[in-house]
């Protein structure tokens, strides 16, 4: 029965074995996200995976062999439930597509503006704050209480976490 499977492949090679799965013209999906994280006190977009180390594919195990499949080099295994291989729900793999079409950039370490923020080190040390806007690479603004007035002060982006 034609319908998608959820694959495990080995670390960190789940985009080789989606090309590997497109050239033998099987269908998959690898559900990815741009996260915004800060690296190095620097700001950084990159895509990951949603579900790392797994990726579903389509195609029907009566026409396709399972050691077909599991001879694609990255495949572990197939997930099974109860020790046998079932298709994940359609409407699972939809709903994930449909959602990420919607909303590419689910995941979010960086703080936006308006998030409340905890200093963690330097002179402002636990106290409170709201992200305010980037300032370069390395630091940002933050609006902090100080002596009954709301300041903006310059933080390196590795000394504040968002709340």
């Amino acid at each position: 029965m034609l319908g998608w499977y959820l694959v495990y492949c080995k670390g960190k090679k789940e985009k080789a074995v989606r090309e590997h799965l497109e050239v033998r013209q099987l269908g998959c999906f690898l559900p990815e996200a741009e996260v915004a994280s800060i690296k190095r006190g620097k700001r950084t977009v990159e895509t990951v995976p949603l579900f790392p180390n797994y990726l579903f594919v389509r195609f029907d195990p009566y026409q396709t062999p399972l050691r077909t499949v599991l001879g694609i080099p990255g495949i572990s295994s197939i997930v099974k439930t109860n020790g046998q291989v079932l298709p994940v729900e359609t409407s699972i793999v939809v709903g994930l597509r449909q959602q990420l079409a919607r909303s590419p950039k689910l995941l979010c370490g960086e703080p936006e503006v308006g998030d409340c923020v905890q200093i963690l080190e330097g002179p402002f040390a636990s106290l409170q704050g709201i992200f305010a806007e980037p300032d370069g690479d390395k630091r940002s603004m933050l609006l902090v209480e100080l002596l009954g007035n709301q300041q903006k002060v310059t933080i390196d982006n590795l000394a504040f976490r968002r709340l």
